[in-house]
């Protein structure tokens, strides 16, 4: 038998017609990073099996594998609560290696609101996995978060603004993720394909690699150290994503973003770009969501969660964006935002297309 380790479960900031909606820069795929990463159920403890269910059934092998970490077998199914019911009780009736049962729904349809839960069964004893209490006519997500209010304390993880009634998040006004098409023009932040794939999973789980023949922490990973070059005693090393220290930022106004954002300036405006502090030594440049442009000052604390950041060569390109610091413990619904930590500062904004101003610490 297996037990249940841990659960999560993820609700968008964004709000349309009174329910939680999808933002302009996620979609099934970053509903189930979200609450995947939230278990723990990443490298070097990847899952063996992952059940998929509703929308997250249509998430590509090839993005799933480089996000988790490892071979992971996808199962799918396109059903409801009934199918949900059937996922759990497999998933925790197994004896070798750990699985993972994912929902994931992006909304829409019939009022629905957009959302994610994720269960981590793994070998062991421990306490039995309670029966879901669904009825047949609910759907996969609204079963499974039926599902979690029945656990224990302590083992849930709740992400996003659960404690905001639904129709209380950002207005996602009539911008739809799942309609927009990928282009095929770029103007000034394009990456070469091959370049972007060799270094993806390294930026989407934030692992670097710590030289053994000099010590430099190299970020994001490249198979070789950035300052002696050695590549035969490099070691994998995680990165905190949650908790780095903004040390910079800008406001990129409407005319100054890459041809790439132009859909999402059109449809939410100006968008703010981070330089965020990992830890010491380590920074990484990110775009900022779910919150608005000028309220990121210097010094403030930020989690980061993988998001969409445009579509080019008929395909989208992802990568982690700075969102909101949440304080909140396992199986409690988290409050409001902690006060921001340090000194806070105007940002600056960007005027012509392509330039971006900093205002450094």
């Amino acid at each position: 038998m297996r037990r249940l380790a841990r659960a999560a479960a993820y609700r968008p900031a964004w709000s349309r017609g009174g329910v939680r909606a999808l933002g302009p820069d996620e979609d099934a795929f970053t509903l189930v990073a979200a609450v995947v990463e939230a278990t723990g159920a990443v490298d070097p403890s990847a899952p063996r099996t992952i059940r998929l269910l509703g929308d997250a059934a249509d998430v590509a092998d090839d993005d799933l594998r480089a996000f988790v970490g490892a071979s992971a077998e996808p199962i799918r199914s396109d059903g409801g609560a009934a199918d949900f019911r059937s996922a759990v009780a497999s998933s925790a009736s197994g004896e070798d290696g750990s699985e993972l049962v994912v929902v994931a729904s992006v909304g829409g349809v019939g009022g629905r609101p957009a959302g994610a839960v994720a269960l981590w069964f793994v070998p062991g004893a421990g306490p039995a996995a309670p029966s879901s209490t669904s009825g047949d006519g609910e759907d996969a997500l609204g079963g499974a978060v039926r599902y979690l209010s029945g656990l224990p304390d302590g083992s849930t993880v709740w992400v996003g603004p659960w404690d905001d009634p639904d129709g209380n998040g950002r207005p996602a006004g009539d911008w739809d993720p799942a309609a927009s098409a990928p282009s095929s023009v770029s103007e000034g932040a394009y990456v070469p394909r091959p370049r972007y794939l060799e270094s993806r999973a390294s930026r989407w789980r934030f692992v670097a690699e710590r030289c053994g023949a000099c010590g430099t922490l190299t970020f994001p990973a490249r198979g070789r150290c950035r300052a002696c070059g050695h590549g035969d005693s490099l070691v994998a090393e995680p990165l905190s994503r949650d908790g780095g220290i903004c040390v910079a930022v800008t406001v990129i106004g409407k005319g100054g973003q890459p041809t790439e954002f132009d859909p999402q300036v059109e449809a939410t405006g100006p968008y703010a770009v981070a330089l965020v502090e990992l830890v010491p030594g380590v920074r990484a440049t990110l775009s900022v969501a779910d919150q608005s442009p000028e309220s990121l000052g210097i010094g403030d604390r930020v989690a980061t969660q993988l998001r969409r950041l445009y579509a080019v060569d008929g395909a989208w390109r992802y990568g982690r964006k700075a969102v909101p610091f949440r304080t909140g413990g396992a199986a409690t619904r988290p409050s409001a935002s902690p006060a921001p930590t340090g000194p806070r500062s105007t940002p600056r904004r960007s005027g012509g297309r392509g330039r971006t101003a900093r205002r450094l610490a």
